[in-house]
This record gives C-alpha cells, sequence and structure tokens, in this order.
C-alpha cells in the first residue's frame, strides 16, 4: 500500500493518497465537494500523466506533476505537484514515478484485462478513435494489416503508423490523453501474437 501526502503547491495545504490494489483515495476536498474521492477496484476506467514545464519570459521557472485517474462514475482524481526554481524537484520526481508505478502494479492490469475481454469477445476494442481488430488496427478510418503496422515510443508520447503509407500515422499524448498508454500495451501485445 503506497500512502503519500501530497501538497499541490506551496501555498496549498496536503492532501492524503492512499493506493493500493484494493482501492485508491485522495483527499482532493475543496469548497466544490465535500467528500475525498475513492475509487474501489473495477471502478477505476483511465489514466493520463506527464509533466508540464512553467515558463517564465525567457527560461523555465517550474515543472508540475500531473496524475489524472478517471472512474466510473465520472468523477476524476487530479493530482498535481509543483516545484518552482528546482526547489524539491527531485523529491516530487520521486512521488511522481511511485504513483505511477504503484498504479500500473495495481489497478493498470485490471483497465488492460477489460480491454482485451472486450477484444476476444467481440474480435475488436475501440480506444482513442483506434480500432484494434484480428486483421489490422483501424487508423484515421483507414485499415491497415498487423504486418503493416509500426509503432515508435517517444518520451511524452506513442505513435502507430502504416510502414507502406506514412501518411497513414496517429499519435498519443500521455499528458493529454485519456489511456494513451493502453494504446500502448494493445497495440504492443497484439503485434507480438503476430
Amino acid at each position: 500500500m503506497l500512502e503519500l501526502d501530497i501538497k499541490p503547491n506551496i501555498l496549498d495545504r496536503s492532501r492524503k493518497l492512499l493506493l493500493n490494489s484494493d482501492f485508491i483515495e485522495f483527499d482532493d476536498t475543496n469548497w466544490d465537494t465535500d467528500t475525498v474521492a475513492r475509487f474501489i477496484k473495477g471502478e477505476v476506467e483511465a489514466i493520463r500523466f506527464g509533466i508540464k514545464f512553467l515558463k517564465g519570459y525567457t527560461f523555465t521557472i517550474g515543472r508540475t506533476f500531473c496524475i489524472d485517474i478517471k472512474g466510473s462514475r465520472g468523477r476524476n482524481i487530479k493530482i498535481r505537484m509543483t516545484s518552482f526554481y528546482g526547489i524539491g524537484k527531485q523529491a516530487l520526481d520521486e512521488k511522481y514515478c511511485q504513483i505511477i508505478n504503484t498504479f500500473m502494479d495495481t489497478h493498470y492490469n485490471d483497465i488492460v484485462n477489460r480491454a482485451i475481454e472486450v477484444f476476444n469477445s467481440e474480435g475488436k476494442f475501440e480506444v482513442l478513435e483506434t480500432s484494434f481488430e484480428k486483421e489490422g488496427v483501424v487508423i484515421k478510418g483507414k485499415h491497415v494489416p498487423l504486418e503493416d503496422v509500426g509503432t515508435k515510443a517517444y518520451r511524452t508520447y506513442y505513435a502507430l503508423f502504416s510502414k507502406n503509407d506514412p501518411k497513414i500515422y496517429k499519435s498519443y499524448n500521455y499528458m493529454d490523453d485519456w489511456n494513451a498508454i493502453l494504446v500502448y500495451t494493445l497495440s504492443r501485445r497484439i503485434l507480438s501474437i503476430r
């Protein structure tokens, strides 16, 4: 079980994050909500994560570590940790990695397994306007056979493309797109089977 105190910025209060294989709980209470956000196992639908750099006039003045977790009842958990001028950057980076790694160990496999169940039972699965099928992948309305599908993984995004027609491609940003990491996992698993 991971239990962390998260302080979104220097002016905010400390908030408690509990993350284990049975639930995720985050004290995100503000004026608009009076209960902590709690997702039990199976309610977690999606994740997105990344680092936003805070730009000054000519240089970067800080960074915000962002993790968003989507639940099945329309509520999201938004975890933010901000460092200015490098103060506490390393400690926040360690917390950020701890949260992501623990989430992957405890809840991400459930998301992947649900997607694979749909894929196996229906013969296709759609995520982020990309359809994974037994014969290939549909990218932007174009069917690409499995042997023609290429992938590229970068630090902030992932790309699927046709090896024969480079105009057919789609990129998935880990920070902006819900479950971009699911596209990564599904494409790697499906392509490794062929």
